[in-house]
């Protein structure tokens, strides 16, 4: 049977003697027998937590919480440095702003801090807003399908007055009709 508590520091495993330890999940552990179990204690806490490469890449907050440990840089050295509020850091770290909504330009001002790609904590819709001329992609595309803007915006499930605000620029595209347009062009 094995048990984990995370307390502030250390990570304590409970083992009933005899079992085996994970490899590469504790560094430098410190076993000792208490009448028949084993405690661990380790100071390597958050490293061990990544070990699965698709976790880490599947959310922006966990790589930016995970590359400010790494670099053992405090948020409000960060917020300082980019020119961002603490509480902004804060929220951006602990996934309570949605990825959708996040600010590119603070999101690449971030990784290059970092000493990341600039594009590091940016997922595909991101990079597409900022590498695109959104209005214009939509023009595009809707007259190489040879289709009006109520036909078009019908196929892609976008209310019309909406996809006409995006096609005129008035108003940013958001990630779930942009996935949409995607699944659109490649079939």
């Amino acid at each position: 049977m094995v048990f984990s508590v995370d307390l502030d520091i250390a990570l304590f495993r409970f083992d009933e003697s005899g079992d085996q330890r994970e490899q590469g999940r504790f560094a430098d552990g410190i076993a000792v027998e208490t009448k028949g179990a084993v405690l661990t204690k380790s100071a390597k806490v958050f490293g061990g937590m990544f070990e699965d490469k698709a976790k880490l890449e599947q959310s922006i907050s966990t790589r930016i919480r995970y590359c400010m440990q790494k670099a053992k840089v405090p948020q409000y050295k960060i917020a300082r440095a980019i020119g961002y509020a603490n509480e902004t850091i804060s929220n951006y770290m602990n996934g309570k702003i949605p990825e959708e909504h996040m600010n590119v330009h603070m999101l690449k001002k971030m990784a290059v801090y970092l000493g990341m790609d600039k594009y590091y904590f940016c997922n595909e819709y991101h990079k597409f807003m900022d590498s695109t001329d959104v209005p214009k992609f939509l023009k595009e595309m809707r007259r190489e399908k040879g289709m009006s803007q109520r036909e078009f915006a019908s196929a892609a499930d976008i209310p019309l007055q909406s996809y006409k605000k995006y096609e005129e620029g008035w108003v940013r595209l958001p990630e779930k009709y942009w996935r949409a347009l995607m699944d659109m062009e490649k079939g």
